[in-house]
């Protein structure tokens, strides 16, 4: 059987290489990426830096691509089939990254903001697609699919603590059966709040969605901002994204950055909004969502998707060019609604309630006052709301949620629903320590039942096409993961090196990977013509397999001479087959008496081919077939230079048996 693959991989090689194309007289323009790039540089006065492998590209038709008259449309042409983009990083700069689906360039976000303009010109028109619009983004979003999975509302609260002007009550929520969305409770304590704010009793809130900042929902930036609102009389409720803090323990990290998190913290949302207005001190028409970054971004969809709000302030997110930078908030294709559509026109379907938008001039809400507040103030004008609308944008600024942007929170919220100014006294805020905030804080405390496989949680939750969807993020994430640790394994003293190192194995090992899932099964079944046995489902998919394009070999074995030594490349290797050749060598040793230099030698160089044969082969079981192979030409080797293989190997298995009895 082995002797086949090895015929028949041997005549996949031959018609792969019969196959190419007749070179024809226009081919001949094509030239390697980075010949190109370089010229590019020279002519346009520029120079790049790379986020991205170039290693091996060819660029076709190379001199066409060039426009003399644009070095952006040029950019375009040239780097577009390898879904590579350029990035103006000023001072005669340009960064070439992999193409950012959610990410645009700013001349888009006005391109975007233009046609939707042009769709309506008044309240009557843009009412229809604005419901429209909320109604598809839902259905788009999957969360109404999810809530029929809802269990009912029982919180687990823990001990009111108490501080000075607020309390702060943790609060865990079962969404569905086995998994808790945790968080914090901040709630006013304090005479003044009592009596500005409150009417019967009853607080307004504000859910409080995070985003990516250091230590989550646990920063002592974010505890200030939901601290002071309560003080100032309002209940704030912050929670866990996807993936971190407490949900880690149920789902692991790697569970946040897939599309499954964006319904997940959307749920999330709303059910502890659920829950908020079952409670006697909350003020059912005093409804508000407020989070920066990420956080921004859900606290706007909220909005957009749950009539219940009142309110609105999303801080450093939503514009017109980005979607946002996790799959968590734009894993799920919501941008596609309505013929397509962006983040500022979703938190547009908001009109005409309060909303404010903040931005700075660091990070993508630059173009806050050229694109998205020109259009939000057309919007608000369809009501002759523009009141309703407040806006600042802090030139000079990062993206963060530093004590600026959190005063301009602390403001809004005061002019919407007359909170005291005189609270917004920050020093007054305890910052509590992470396991103080938390209602379980390890697996073992938490409830009998709770999920705690995140592969289970998929399955008893979604359909068949999103659970699909979801576990084809899981293995691109995990090859990331095995790239990472195995380039960061070398310890080459030098970040942009490992990079591209990194880049190269991953780059090779989702190209063998996809080959082969989308290739399982492929090979007809048949047999063997030596034996007239059948062949077997392993046999079958090394063939399958086998057929894959060259490029993916040779890139990552060029690629990886080109950066490291010799040494350096067989130990990716080695990661790549589990140090199958030292093993076998091992027992090579043990089961050949005095094995010589030579015959270390031959062996040695057989199982070399077969190490970078195998690692274009994605399971364990076909790897093992290929050194097999190698194998198999070792023993023969034996028994043609004066060794019996047969015999050497009976001999070793008896002595291993009277050794252990």
């Amino acid at each position: 059987m082995k002797a086949l693959i090895t015929t028949i991989l041997a005549t996949i090689a031959a018609v792969t290489l019969q196959a190419q194309p007749t070179m024809l007289p226009e081919n001949q323009q094509a030239r390697p990426l980075s010949d190109v790039m370089n010229e590019v540089a020279q002519q346009f006065g520029v120079k790049f830096k790379y986020n991205v492998d170039t290693t091996g590209l060819v660029v076709k038709y190379a001199p066409s691509r060039i426009r003399p008259y644009s070095l952006e449309e040029t950019l375009q042409n040239i780097l577009a089939p390898f879904d590579f983009k350029a990035w103006d990083q000023g001072k005669k700069t340009w960064k070439i990254k992999p193409y950012e689906y959610p990410r645009r360039y700013d001349s888009d976000g006005a391109k975007m903001v233009n046609y939707l303009c042009s769709l309506y010109n008044n309240k009557e028109e843009w009412e229809p697609r604005r419901d429209a619009l909320r109604k598809e983004v839902r259905q788009r979003l999957g969360i109404d699919s999810l809530k029929a999975h809802c269990v009912p509302l029982k919180p687990i609260l823990g001990k009111v603590r108490k501080m000075d002007g607020y309390n702060v009550q943790n609060i865990a929520l079962e969404l569905v059966p086995g998994y808790y969305v945790c968080g914090s409770i901040y709630l006013p304590a304090n005479a003044l709040a009592k009596k500005q704010v409150a009417r019967q009793g009853k607080y307004p809130v504000i859910i409080c969605p995070n985003g990516h900042w250091t230590n989550g929902r646990y920063n002592g930036d974010l505890q200030k901002r939901y601290a002071t609102l309560a003080r100032m009389g309002a209940i704030c409720i912050s929670y866990d994204i996807f993936g971190w803090g407490e949900s880690r323990l149920q789902v692991g990290k790697d569970a946040h950055a897939t599309s499954i998190a964006h319904v997940w913290q959307a749920l999330s949302g709303e059910r502890l909004l659920d829950y908020a207005l079952t409670r006697k001190d909350v003020d059912a028409e005093r409804v508000a969502s407020n989070g920066g970054s990420g956080g921004g971004t859900h606290a706007a969809l909220l909005a957009a998707i749950d009539d219940r709000l009142t309110a609105c302030c999303p801080v450093v997110s939503v514009c017109s060019h980005f979607d946002g930078g996790c799959p968590c908030e734009s894993g799920m294709p919501i941008q596609y609604s309505q013929g397509g559509t962006c983040n500022i026109e979703i938190l547009a379907t908001f009109a005409p309630k309060p909303v404010m938008l903040v931005g700075d001039e660091g990070d993508w809400t630059h173009t806050y006052p050229t694109i998205e507040i020109p259009y939000l103030k057309r919007i608000y004008g369809f009501y002759g709301a523009q009141n309703e609308l407040q806006t600042i944008w802090l030139p000079g600024q990062r993206h963060d949620f530093n004590k600026d942007k959190r005063q301009a929170v602390y403001d809004f919220f005061a002019s919407v629903w007359n909170l005291p100014k005189e609270n917004q006294d920050e020093s007054k805020v305890t910052i509590e320590e992470e396991a103080a905030l938390q209602s379980f804080g390890s697996v073992d405390k938490m409830p009998q039942g709770a999920q705690r496989n995140i592969k289970a949680l998929i399955e008893q939750n979604f359909d068949k096409e999103m659970q699909q969807t979801y576990f084809e993020l899981r293995w691109a994430a995990g090859l990331e993961e095995k790239a990472r640790k195995w380039s960061d394994s070398l310890h080459l003293q030098d970040a942009a090196k490992t990079e591209r190192v990194r880049q190269l194995i991953e780059k090779h090992l989702k190209a063998v990977t996809k080959w082969h899932n989308d290739h399982i099964g492929q090979c007809p079944a048949g047999i063997n013509p030596r034996t007239g046995e059948k062949l077997r489902e392993v046999d079958r998919q090394i063939i399958c397999d086998a057929a894959q394009p060259r490029s993916y070999h040779e890139d990552l074995m060029n690629g990886l001479r080109k950066e490291l030594t010799e040494e350096q490349v067989v130990t990716i290797l080695d990661l790549y087959t589990v140090g199958k050749v030292d093993f076998t060598m091992r027992s090579y040793h043990q089961i050949v008496p005095n094995m010589t230099a030579e015959e270390d030698s031959i062996c040695r160089a057989y199982l070399c081919e077969a190490r970078e044969m195998a690692i274009d082969y994605k399971s364990m079981k076909e790897i093992s077939e290929i050194f097999g192979m190698y194998k198999d030409k070792c023993e023969e080797y034996f028994n043609t230079h004066g060794r019996n293989w047969r015999q050497m190997y009976k001999d070793f298995h008896n002595k291993r048996k009277k050794q252990q009895h």
